[in-house]
């Protein structure tokens, strides 16, 4: 995965986060299934065990029958006390949830703004949300921009220059102690999205996954990349920002293409092109193309014309996205979850991010 990238921390937090996410898998364990399966002592293992109990976040389940010996106790995750807080900022909207370690959403809630202001709108929700008693043990962010490499910060805009800057992830991890996770909305509805569809093949993780989502919205052409099950990032956090390939000789490129809304043959073409071309260089197995902006009517036309641009034995299977929000939602709940049981206070950083 890389190198680990973020605040100091401890040994020991890091092994509660192994315990967590062990628990997580296995659903119910003995001390020594815990120890056997982390690779933790067993001492360490029961002194860890009991600050979780302390905190509720771990529960007894009661003794295992016996087997002629001194009888074993089960732990399980106490769900209700090991909650993520999860966004999504989409232009005049904020979508948040609260949900479990199981992905099972307690709280879905979706609000309309009026300014751009998201700090301090999403200042007021979390305040709500932690006076209301909730047990908040991360919280994720997905932005519209490309986030900085210390998962502190991003940037946003529309052209190659005078970008933005909002230091929106540094500020609430420090408020409120409480580790964040800041990820590009694009990366974070690919990644929901490929969790999705490996749960529906029953496969324990994402390494069999290549696709690319691309997404069309007002604010540009964007897409999240999965490689071999991992989100590609490139050297400086800029990776799948298609809207920015350059188009023709004029000095033109993609976004301001799609912004001129050309006929249809001419925008048929256009993302053709773009497929084939996305296809030589991570070929993926999977295109999904989808978005607010997106001509859907013209989905099937793209597909058969992208068959002109691409050798006949490696054209990917091409897919409409039906909810991008809900792709978003379940992507960044789950890296949401991740940080939770990495027991480090930011994300690793053998991905940088988009």
């Amino acid at each position: 995965m890389g190198s680990i990238s973020g605040k100091p921390t401890t040994m020991k937090e890091i092994n509660i986060g192994l315990i967590k996410k062990a628990l997580k898998k296995i659903g119910v364990a003995t001390r020594a299934e815990l120890s056997e399966n982390t690779g933790i002592s067993q001492t360490t293992v029961r002194s860890l065990l009991e600050e979780l109990l302390d905190s509720n976040e771990v529960i007894r389940l009661g003794l295992d029958k016996s087997s002629g010996g001194r009888r074993a106790e089960r732990y399980a995750l106490n769900l209700n006390e090991s909650l993520v807080l999860s966004f999504y900022i989409r232009d005049k909207h904020i979508d948040y949830v609260v949900s479990n370690t199981s992905r099972e959403i307690i709280k879905d809630e979706c609000i309309d703004i009026e300014s751009t202001d998201y700090l301090f709108e999403i200042e007021k929700i979390i305040d709500n949300i932690i006076k209301s008693g909730m047990a908040i043990k991360a919280i994720g962010i997905a932005v519209p921009g490309v986030v900085d490499i210390d998962k502190r910060k991003y940037f946003y805009g529309k052209k190659l220059s005078g970008w933005e800057e909002s230091n929106i992830g540094e500020y609430i991890e420090d408020k409120y102690n409480i580790p964040v996770v800041l990820e590009n909305d694009l990366n974070a509805i690919a990644y929901g999205y490929g969790v999705q569809l490996i749960d529906k093949l029953h496969v324990d993780d994402l390494d069999i996954l290549n696709m690319i989502y691309i997404h069309f919205t007002n604010a540009g052409v964007g897409s999240g990349i999965i490689v071999n099950g991992e989100l590609v990032y490139g050297g400086n956090n800029f990776a799948g920002e298609l809207g920015f390939i350059p188009i023709g000789n004029d000095g033109q490129y993609l976004q301001s293409l799609i912004e001129s809304n050309p006929e249809e043959i001419k925008y048929v073409d256009a993302i053709s092109r773009l497929i084939a071309t996305i296809n030589c260089v991570i070929n993926p197995d999977i295109v999904v193309i989808g978005g607010e902006d997106f001509r859907k009517d013209l989905t099937d036309s793209i597909i058969e014309n992208s068959k002109k641009y691409i050798a006949n034995n490696i054209i990917p299977e091409i897919f409409l996205a039906e909810n991008s929000r809900r792709d978003c939602i379940v992507g960044i709940v789950e890296l949401t979850i991740k940080l939770m049981y990495s027991g480090i206070r930011l994300i690793d950083n053998g991905r940088n991010n988009r």
